[in-house]
């Protein structure tokens, strides 16, 4: 049977869209997203036919962001599988409608089968099933949606280190320093964030070690120990989260660079005269930050409590206890005032320019909302070796040989723990419990039932290593680093599909969340990736100009076997539906490879993806064609930009002469690019 693309006409298009969206609204995916133009003129050619149909969808963007549970915008049979077998999945789809069919159990005849997979589960993981399922001929049209990486990222939950203190990774902002790992000296340094991406929702993962956590996609870079026979061999490389295993080692923050007091800004202080202000208790008010005034915070964030309308700073300390007579200390030192004392328990600082003091120093309000805040990551060790102190006073008690801190707020104790890993404390995970109404807790009588968490943590000793450094460096390979160590990963989890984003760092590649190194979150490399691109796991330099391989020819691997092969660009919805029903309408299976621009990870603004997927098209880095056979047969612009022996039509998209200088400017400015094209520009020319 001859493959014949049908014509479709505008009018065709407007007879169709009466028919009803297959691929609704109401999915996630980001605006701008190739893939999602992509689903809805295949879906919509595949109704076009009025034969029944079926979906088959592997774990990716599509199905991810299309199917949030309880929800989803397939208006269809719909089936999802694992990310690297959605071929396989489609077979056995096949075989039991054809069991069904025998036995009397479905009437329906002629079912068209549509498979989804992205470019990593085609490309790569899932090349094996594709193949499997073309040999065994199944009758189905397999769309693969290439955006030329994968692309990986961290929860909205994470903690970046950065010259400003901590910060979630949601308030990164652009140009921003951020910490980083030199791998060549091994040092932490400052690089500049150079990228931000909002990257949808995706599955993720948590991973764990004895003294950190992360939560993070399966496809993002960890910097881990290779372990050799020979000591000398041992190195650090980057294997993404579903390469690691329990047992394998990475790398984590050991100790931050020495900080600087915290100068505070301005606050608008209330003077005698002003509205409703007739009185004024003196109180003297910090510029800086210091030991003292960091163990008074740690006491605040432990057991007080700020009313600025009240001209109130209170905390709940059981008389005749080291943290009560303490307080008082701190309180006559730092600010001059001496604390009203109320009751058992209560003991108040009365001044409304003190209360506005503590409140701008964004510790949080309420017992379940405090935190540490980010300017504490960047005092100096001494104060936060204070901070810790103070904490200890309040709501903290030994434990064995270690500290244990309680708070209902999980917040802090994720920052607190971080806090602590900054100052080489060794700290354990985030332990939950719930307390019944009536239980003691740290000195206090709980008025109903309260669930709160806990973390244990000590000082860690320093081994010797002058004596001893082989012998360490078996269980830290970093041992002899000041900056950084490893840890044994203990356990790595599916949490859910959550929200996640993106980072780009530049020069060094990577930087430090929730205490762990990990690689630039974004684009990485896949078999569908073209030569010389930049990818986070591809880097252009000096050595290495980006991608080092040609992209899998996976197109021209389907044709030599004889199966009808298409390329095809939403850009181009004519060009693309007639080859989705030409592929249908074959006797067997059939493959469509289509270019899909993704605004993440190829970097350009979301109302130029049509614009860059017709770019890649007209100047042949993505032909469009299909083959049967011994026959390969240019189609819609491709078929007219080859009558073009002189190749001017090159001058006409670049809108001028051809020189180096405008090539280099679309294969690499951001704005249109993308994935470097440069490479194989004269190969698919040569190839057209």
């Amino acid at each position: 049977m001859e493959i014949e693309l049908p014509h479709i006409s505008v009018k065709d298009l407007q007879e169709w869209s009466k028919l009803g969206e297959v691929f609704t609204s109401g999915h996630r995916l980001c605006a701008g997203c190739g893939a999602g133009s992509m689903a809805r003129q295949v879906t919509l050619a595949t109704k076009a036919l009025g034969d029944p149909y079926m979906f088959v969808n592997a774990t990716g963007c599509l199905e991810v962001a299309s199917t949030i549970y309880p929800y989803t915008a397939w208006d269809a049979p719909w089936l999802h599988n694992a990310f690297e077998n959605a071929a396989a999945t489609a077979s056995g789809a096949i075989e039991a409608m054809k069991s069904m069919q025998r036995r009397g159990l479905m009437k329906e005849r002629n079912v068209n089968m549509i498979v989804f997979g992205g470019d990593g589960g085609t490309f790569d993981i899932g090349l094996q099933s594709l193949s499997g399922a073309i040999e065994r001929g199944h009758d189905f049209l397999y769309v693969c949606y290439n955006n030329g990486a994968y692309m990986n990222c961290l929860s909205l939950d994470s903690h970046v280190l950065t010259k400003d203190g901590l910060k979630r990774v949601t308030d990164v902002k652009l140009g921003e320093l951020v910490y980083a790992m030199n791998q060549k000296t091994g040092d932490l340094v400052l690089k500049e964030c150079s990228g931000i991406f909002d990257n949808g929702i995706k599955e993720v993962f948590e991973l764990v070690t004895a003294h950190h956590s992360i939560k993070a996609t399966k496809n993002h870079p960890f910097l881990t120990v290779q372990r050799s026979k020979i000591r000398e061999d041992n190195k650090l490389i980057w294997k993404t989260l579903e390469k690691l295993d329990v047992g394998d080692e990475i790398v984590t923050l050991r100790k931050s660079e020495e900080g600087k007091s915290f100068k505070f800004g301005e606050i608008p202080l209330s003077k005698l005269g002003d509205y409703k202000v007739n009185k004024i208790n003196e109180a003297k008010i910090p510029i800086r930050s210091s030991p003292e005034l960091m163990e008074f915070l740690g006491l605040f964030i432990g057991d007080g409590w700020v009313r600025t309308h009240k001209a109130e700073v209170g905390f709940s300390i059981p008389k005749e206890t080291e943290g009560r007579n303490r307080l008082i200390e701190l309180s006559k030192n730092l600010f001059g005032i001496t604390p009203s004392e109320s009751g058992k328990t209560d003991i108040y600082l009365f001044s409304v320019n003190l209360a506005k003091f503590i409140d701008s120093l964004e510790i949080g309000r309420g017992a379940k909302n405090k935190k540490i805040p980010s300017w504490m990551f960047t005092i100096t060790h001494e104060e936060k070796e204070s901070l810790v102190k103070g904490l200890m006073l309040s709501d903290g008690y030994a434990f064995g040989k270690s500290n244990r801190y309680v708070s209902a707020s999980f917040e802090l104790l994720k920052t607190l723990r971080l806090l602590l890993q900054t100052i080489d404390y060794r700290v354990g995970k985030i332990h939950t419990q719930t307390k019944k109404k009536g239980t003691f807790v740290v000195y206090r009588k709980l008025l109903e039932d309260s669930t709160y968490g806990y973390i244990c943590f000590s000082k860690r000793t320093k081994p010797n290593l002058e004596k001893y450094l082989s012998q360490v460096k078996q269980r830290d390979f970093l041992a002899d680093n000041p900056r950084f160590r490893t840890e044994k990963i203990i356990s790595i989890d599916f949490v859910k599909e959550e929200p996640t984003i993106d980072l780009r760092v530049e020069d060094e590649h990577n930087f430090i969340a929730d205490g762990i190194v990990v690689h630039n979150t974004g684009i990485q490399r896949s078999g569908g990736t073209p030569q010389g691109a930049a990818t986070t796991t591809s880097p252009p330099g000096s050595v290495i100009p980006g991608k080092i391989r040609w992209q899998k020819p996976l197109a021209e691997i389907m044709a030599s076997h004889d199966i009808p092969t298409f390329t095809a660009s939403p850009a181009y919805p004519r060009d693309l539906m007639a080859k989705v029903q030409a592929g249908l309408k074959h006797d067997g299976p059939a493959f469509m490879l289509v270019d899909s621009p993704c605004n993440l990870g190829q970097r350009y603004a979301p109302d130029q993806s049509m614009e860059l997927a017709k770019l890649a098209v007209k100047t042949c880095f993505f032909p469009l064609f299909y083959t049967y056979k011994d026959d390969w047969v240019l189609t819609g612009i491709s078929s007219r930009l080859a009558k073009n022996p002189d190749r001017k039509f090159l001058s006409d998209i670049i809108n001028g002469p051809i020189d180096c200088d405008k090539l280099d400017y679309l294969a690499r400015d951001a704005k249109f690019a993308g994935p470097v094209i440069v490479y194989d520009i004269d190969r698919y020319l040569f190839t057209v």
